[in-house]
C-alpha cells in the first residue's frame, strides 16, 4: 500500500503540510493544440497536486462573444489535457476592455459553467496584451472538486 509522506512546518503564523514523498511539486501543462506558451516563456497551466492554475486564455475571433466562447473552449481543452473537467473549476477571473462584458457573456458563461458556480471576478481593464483581444479568462481548478 502506498503511503503519502508529509511534514508539518511553520511558516509565519501558518502551519503547512509539505509533501516529502518525492513527487513533483509542480508540472507544466502545455497541450499541443494551444498556443506554444513555452516558446514565449510561460506555461499554459501549472498543475500542483490536484490544483490546476491556468494562464489567461484569449482569442482573436471577431467580437466579444465569439472571443469569450473560444477562450472558454480553450480552458476546457487545457483542463482536459491536465485531467480535469469544467465542473472542477473553483475560481474564474475575466478581464475585458468592454464594460458590458458581464451582461454580454452571461449566456456563454452558462454554456460552460454549471451550479454550483465557481467564484468569479470580473475586471474591466483599459487594454489587454493585444488591441484585438477583448476578453481574457483564467481559471483555477481542483481535480475531483466537481
Amino acid at each position: 500500500m502506498e503511503r503519502d509522506t508529509a511534514a508539518l512546518l511553520w511558516f509565519g503564523a501558518r502551519l503547512c503540510i509539505v509533501r516529502t514523498d518525492g513527487l513533483p511539486r509542480k508540472s507544466a501543462v502545455n497541450p499541443p493544440s494551444l498556443f506554444n506558451a513555452p516558446a514565449a516563456g510561460f506555461s499554459q497551466a501549472i498543475r500542483a497536486g490536484d490544483t490546476i492554475y491556468c494562464s489567461g486564455q484569449v482569442s482573436f475571433a471577431e467580437g466579444l462573444e465569439a472571443q469569450a466562447r473560444e477562450a472558454f473552449t480553450n480552458v476546457r481543452s487545457l483542463l482536459a489535457y491536465a485531467g480535469a473537467r469544467m465542473v472542477d473549476i473553483v475560481k474564474v477571473t475575466i478581464y475585458s476592455t468592454d464594460e458590458q462584458c458581464w451582461t454580454k457573456t452571461g449566456a456563454i458563461r452558462n454554456e460552460f459553467l454549471t451550479p454550483p458556480f465557481p467564484a468569479v471576478t470580473m475586471v474591466v481593464v483599459k487594454a489587454l496584451a493585444d488591441p484585438r483581444i477583448l476578453v481574457e479568462i483564467d481559471v483555477t481548478a481542483v481535480i475531483g472538486a466537481g
